[in-house]
C-alpha cells in the first residue's frame, strides 16, 4: 500500500487483476483521495467513528445515518420494506440492489465495457436488451410469474416497472400488519428467485420453463413462510 521514504509517506497501490478501462476514473479519484492522508510517524495510530466521536460505530447509529433525508441511497419507506426480518437474508441483498437499480445486468456490463452488446439479451425471452426492470417486471416471463402470484392470492393489480415504485405499490395491495409480513416475503422471494434463475439460465444453459418456475416458487415461498413466520401455507 505504501512506504516510507525518508520522513515523507509514498502511496503505492498494486492491483490482483488488469483493471479494466472504465475502472480508470475510479482509480484516479482514489488515488486523488487518499494523497490527502498523510501518515505521522511522531504519532500513535487511533480509530473513531466521525458521526459519533466515540471509537465505536453502533448498529443504530450507522442505520440513522442510513435513513436520513440527505443520504442519497433509497428513502425510509423502502428501506423498511427491505429490511425486514421476515425476508429471507439471501433475497435481501437481492431486493434492495434491484430497488438501487444495480443489480449487474445485460445494459449495465455494456455500459461498463465488460461485454459485447450482443451478449445482452435478456436470458428469459432472448429479443431486448437485458435491464433491471426488464429481468424483473416487463419481461414475458417475469410478468407472467407476478401474475401467477397475484392469481393465486386471488388479486388483480397493475404495476410500475421501476422495483422502489413497484415495491411501494405491492405493499399497498394489503392492510393489515401481519399479512404485509407475509407479503413482503413473497415480493423478497420472486424478485430473489427472478435473479437466480437469471443467473441458472445465463451461466448453465437451463431453458427458461414458467410452469417449472412458478410451482417451484410456490413451494419455496411456502417454505420460507412456515420457518419464518410459523406459518402452514396450503398450495393451490
Amino acid at each position: 500500500m505504501g512506504d516510507w521514504q525518508e520522513r515523507s509517506w509514498a502511496w503505492h497501490l498494486i492491483w490482483r487483476r488488469n483493471l479494466y478501462e472504465w475502472e480508470n476514473d475510479e482509480v484516479s479519484r482514489l488515488k486523488n483521495h487518499i494523497e490527502q492522508i498523510r501518515p505521522d510517524r511522531d504519532k500513535e495510530d487511533s480509530v473513531a467513528w466521525k458521526h459519533s466521536g466515540s471509537l465505536y460505530s453502533p448498529t443504530k447509529s450507522i442505520g440513522a445515518i442510513m435513513i436520513e433525508d440527505q443520504t442519497p441511497i433509497l428513502s425510509k419507506p423502502i428501506i423498511n420494506l427491505v429490511w425486514q426480518k421476515f425476508i429471507n437474508p439471501r433475497a435481501q441483498l437481492s431486493v434492495w440492489l434491484a430497488n438501487l437499480e444495480k443489480l449487474k445486468t445485460g445494459d449495465f456490463l455494456v455500459e461498463m465495457g465488460i461485454i459485447d452488446a450482443q451478449l445482452a439479451v435478456c436470458p428469459f425471452c432472448n429479443i431486448v436488451t437485458e435491464s433491471n426492470s426488464n429481468i424483473l417486471f416487463t419481461c414475458s416471463f417475469s410478468w407472467m410469474s407476478w401474475m401467477e402470484m397475484l392469481k393465486w392470492w386471488g388479486i388483480s393489480a397493475v404495476f410500475h416497472k421501476q422495483c422502489r415504485n413497484f415495491s411501494i405499490e405491492w405493499f399497498g395491495l394489503v392492510k393489515s400488519r401481519k399479512c404485509r409480513n407475509l407479503w413482503g416475503l413473497v415480493l423478497g422471494c420472486v424478485i430473489w428467485s427472478l435473479w437466480y434463475e437469471r443467473n441458472k439460465i445465463k451461466f448453465e444453459r437451463r431453458l427458461p420453463n414458467l410452469h417449472k418456475f412458478d410451482y417451484s416458487l410456490k413451494i419455496k415461498i411456502g417454505i420460507w413462510a412456515k420457518k419464518m413466520m410459523g406459518l402452514t401455507i396450503v398450495m393451490a
